[in-house]
């Protein structure tokens, strides 16, 4: 049994504490966001923050049991343990063991790409005067036309991204390709992918993701 509420510590525009979002809304937990904690401000990659996860990371997830602070990193372990039941997970052995190599896929590639190279240089310009630099944009947008194949390609294929079950994989990924659907055109990839703006549209209906993935910079 999941504690009720849970706190999510790090900022509600990142991609991965949106990720958890998502799954609090998906399990109907009760849920506060952001770096404040019970009502102190806890400073990022501060010493509690970095006694919570040794790397100065977020999203970190907050619980009281038995009048104990559990503080639990990484975003992939905190969904784990949100989903007590398993509701988001495949049943089968083998399905599970697929699903939890796709959330990695998503979490540490994809996410590298999508994410650290291209969408981060919108969101923290580091140009002249914080302009965007359109230049490292451009350099990089060959590398995330492949890795929109990549996604385009696991949605022909039958697995938990193809599933009507939402799982942790469709959190994890969500926020991302989200964010991407609102740059100004030409930066917008998602165009050239039907299948990935079918994917989108059809999550985009879901109660969960009307409420998280709002268009609020990353």
């Amino acid at each position: 049994m999941i504690a009720n509420p849970v706190h999510i510590y790090g900022p509600s525009f990142s991609n991965f504490v949106r990720t958890v979002m998502l799954i609090c809304e998906e399990k109907q937990l009760t849920y506060t966001v952001g770096f404040e904690v019970a009502g102190h401000e806890i400073p990022f990659k501060g010493e509690k923050h970095l006694n919570w996860h040794p790397f100065g990371k977020v999203p970190v997830l907050l619980v009281t049991q038995q009048a104990a602070e559990l503080a639990i990193p990484e975003t992939a372990s905190i969904c784990r343990y949100l989903d007590g039941n398993n509701d988001l997970q495949p049943s089968n052995n083998l399905e599970y063991v697929l699903h939890d190599a796709l959330c990695a896929l998503i979490s540490i590639d994809i996410d590298k790409v999508l994410v650290r190279e291209y969408l981060l240089e919108f969101a923290f310009p580091k140009g002249k005067d914080n302009s965007v630099r359109f230049d490292v944009v451009k350099s990089v947008q060959a590398k995330v036309a492949t890795t929109l194949a990549i996604i385009e390609k696991k949605l022909a294929e039958k697995n938990a991204l193809t599933c009507k079950q939402f799982t942790i994989a469709d959190a994890l990924l969500a926020p991302m390709l989200h964010y991407i659907s609102c740059l100004p055109a030409g930066y917008n990839l998602l165009t050239d992918y039907p299948k990935i703006e079918k994917y989108l549209a059809d999550l985009m209906t879901r109660s969960s993701c009307k409420k998280v993935l709002t268009s609020n910079r990353l």
